[in-house]
């Protein structure tokens, strides 16, 4: 059934978006401004975004139909920032104010009890984690089947984002990038957690560079992402399969261009130093503006990662000092057992290539949203009692690399170090224009997953021809001529058959 304006109006006021009374007025609005085009969906759905009644991942829901799926408890949903392995990522606000990331389980991925178990996992390991550097998970909840993850909203670009754009950074900056990713490291080290994804795509860089010749993130905020992965060492009772290395899903547990070799033969074995060696190839890949080992064929990529030294440094950059080059090195040894034992000492050693006038790592200031935000969570409330958290701790400061160890003029040689083991009432009541379909709650979470766009005009006939390009008459040529040729074959063969 296509809908109209007056069944999307309908669905406007079921969604609870607006209450009944704004919702009304903004449909006199629309209907005085609109005139002759008044009855256009597409059009109405434009309107209601460009005068911020809905944003444009909630008026595209609405004219695809769905009503239900725009509260999970106590947040709004307002878009959908990225899709992971198994989880959408979406933008919401919480009803004091707050602005938050939602990672959400779809209740067709919940069906599966691995996925469901692994889903719980990250959210118990998210919660332990409390660093400037890694980003922050306030809340664990479900409603309807449906299972989430409350985060910090980061308002910045993933450093994969920044490479695509600049290529390469000059050694100043990524050594500030990478030593800030080694102190967020350093605190799952210290939970007896190992990450088991570092790769540019998990590192998020706060606030988001502006494109230009100004382009840098000398005053950024690097955060650790995505705890999908992660494993706590004394957690023994997650199973992954027979082959610790493969997922259900048939994939590396990890990403092939940043992967320790250890990880790569058994990932249920690696520790912290896997993660070392990923930050050193994620170093490598800043300066140099590459992989270690770029390959097209995994296997491949694993062996060299195993078997053969990367360039050198310099052979990218010639402004690469010496001493940094060793650092690399030692993070990226083959045998863990020379490579920094902690994060923490490889952040020691490159403190003294951190330029003097750099910006200081400081902890942002915590705005009135948020000091409500974190109370409500300390106080709890009457949200599903799944969904209610431990008490909430203010983000713990990050310590300056001078207080992990003084500056030093030649970079330490790695030591040996033992390694650590209320519900939300729904009005049901308010009156809806016209029948309408409407979709079952939390339905559209699987449905949405799709990228969200607002439905455009139809196209006429002079637009598709407009796309035709001479490859496609070459090709309907072709077509046309074998199928003509074939015809007269057929014709021939059935002429001499008659004789």
């Amino acid at each position: 059934m296509e809908l109209s304006v007056q069944n999307v109006f309908g669905l406007v006021i079921r969604s609870r978006l607006l209450g009944a009374e704004e919702a009304k007025a903004m449909f006199d609005r629309w209907q005085a401004e609109a005139k002759d085009n008044a009855g256009d969906v597409a059009d109405f759905a434009r309107w209601m975004v460009a005068h911020q009644y809905v944003t444009e991942y909630q008026a595209t829901l609405l004219a695809r139909g769905h009503a239900d799926c725009f509260f999970l408890n106590q947040y709004k949903v307002l878009d959908r920032l990225g899709r992971g392995r198994m989880a959408g990522v979406y933008k919401a606000l919480h009803r004091l104010g707050q602005t938050v990331a939602i990672k959400v389980l779809p209740p067709s991925k919940a069906k599966d009890g691995q996925l469901l178990a692994r889903f719980q996992r990250e959210a118990r390991l998210a919660m332990k984690l409390k660093h400037p550097n890694v980003v922050r998970t306030f809340q664990v909840g479900d409603t309807g089947g449906l299972y989430y993850l409350v985060m910090e909203c980061l308002e910045g670009e993933t450093l994969d984002d920044v490479l695509q754009r600049r290529k390469k950074l000059p050694p100043t900056e990524a050594v500030r990038i990478v030593s800030q990713a080694l102190l967020g490291l350093q605190h799952l080290h210290e939970q007896g957690m190992v990450h088991r994804d570092i790769k540019p795509a998990n590192l998020m860089v706060v606030p988001a560079g502006t494109p230009g010749p100004a382009d840098s993130t000398q005053r950024a905020t690097v955060k650790l992402l995505d705890m999908s992965l992660a494993r706590a060492l004394s957690d023994e009772s997650v199973d992954e399969g027979a082959k610790p290395q493969l997922t259900s899903e048939g994939t590396l547990l990890g990403t092939p261009d940043y992967m320790a070799p250890e990880q790569a033969r058994d990932a249920h074995a690696a520790d912290i130093r896997a993660d070392v060696y990923s930050l050193g190839c994620v170093l490598f890949h800043l300066i140099s503006g590459q992989p270690p080992f770029p390959d097209s064929n995994i296997i491949s990529q694993m062996i060299r990662h195993a078997s053969e030294e990367p360039k050198p440094l310099k052979t990218f950059s010639p402004t690469v000092p010496d001493g940094l080059q060793q650092i690399v090195s030692w993070m990226m040894a083959k045998d863990p057992a020379k490579r920094y034992p902690t994060p923490e000492r490889a952040a020691q050693a490159l403190q003294v290539f951190l330029a003097a006038e750099a910006a200081p790592i400081a902890n942002p200031e915590v705005d009135a949203p948020m000091r409500s935000f974190l109370t409500w969570l300390e106080v709890g409330d009457e949200v599903a009692p799944a969904a209610k958290p431990a008490a909430a701790v203010a983000p713990a400061v990050a310590r300056p690399l001078a207080a992990v160890a003084p500056a030093v003029a030649k970079s330490p040689r790695p030591a040996p170090d033992k390694q650590p083991a209320k519900k939300v009432r729904r009005n049901d009541a308010r009156p809806v224009p016209e029948a309408v379909p409407v979709v079952q709650a939390n339905a559209a979470f699987d449905v949405e997953l799709l990228p969200a766009r607002l439905p455009a005009k139809k196209p006429g006939l002079g637009h598709y021809l407009g796309q035709v390009s001479r490859r496609d008459f070459v090709a309907f040529g072709i077509g046309a001529g074998s199928v003509l040729v074939a015809i007269f074959v057929g014709w021939v063969v059935a002429k001499i058959a008659g004789h």
